[in-house]
């Protein structure tokens, strides 16, 4: 957790302080910004201010805090449901899909919490720091289920293709789940044809990449 949130002295600061933090997510989800004040988190978390600032000196800081919880919850979701395995006699395009769609439905669980908080980091330097850190993680766990079939990519560097794979899903899934700027782009088309249509995609990119050029 961020250093400048303040250790608690006792069990029941720190379940209070937790509530807080529920209240911070709740009110980032309901306005998807930070248009609201410490005193707001406090009644809608049934703590007072001073518990709040027992802990943290800024509404910034307690949201930086916010943050810091998410992003370890969504990094241990990911860790597993990435920690799964090739069916036995998966193809490489099933083994493709699988992961796109793995990817897809982590984000699609989670882009209510994330979105605002992507809002943020265009502000917040810290947050900003944190949401890339979490997006390489991604990345290499979105790369790491597929490297091991290295030999079935046509392409001379199968994991820049890999990499460049993970980058076009990543912003489809992302423009379509409204994380970003671009809202009114947000729930173009229909989801399971949108993961069909990266999977055909990035398999023909995959496997009829570029060779020895």
């Amino acid at each position: 957790m961020d250093t400048r949130v303040r250790a608690p002295k006792q069990e029941r600061s720190r379940l209070s302080f937790d509530k807080a933090l529920d209240a911070v997510v709740e009110l980032l989800m309901e306005r998807r910004s930070d248009s609201f004040t410490l005193v707001e988190v406090a009644q809608r978390a049934g703590v007072s201010t001073g518990s709040i600032y027992g802990r943290v000196s800024s509404k910034d800081d307690l949201i930086r805090a916010a943050h810091t919880r998410e992003m370890q919850r969504v990094r241990d979701e990911q860790r597993a449901v990435f920690s799964g395995g090739p069916t036995p006699g998966e193809s490489f395009g099933q083994a493709v899909e699988r992961v796109i769609t793995t990817a897809a439905d982590l984000l699609r669980r989670n882009a209510a919490v994330l979105a605002p908080f992507m809002f943020l980091a265009n502000q917040d330097a810290q947050i900003a720091e944190a949401g890339a850190q979490a997006h390489a993680e991604m990345r290499e766990a979105f790369i790491a289920a597929l490297e091991s079939r290295a030999e079935e990519i046509a392409h001379d560097d199968p994991r820049h293709a890999l990499e460049w794979s993970f980058t076009v899903v990543y912003s489809v899934l992302a423009r379509w789940l409204g994380l970003g700027s671009a809202q009114e782009a947000a729930g173009q088309g229909e989801w399971w044809t949108i993961l069909a249509d990266l999977t055909h995609m990035v398999m023909a990119y995959l496997v009829g990449g570029r060779t020895g050029e």
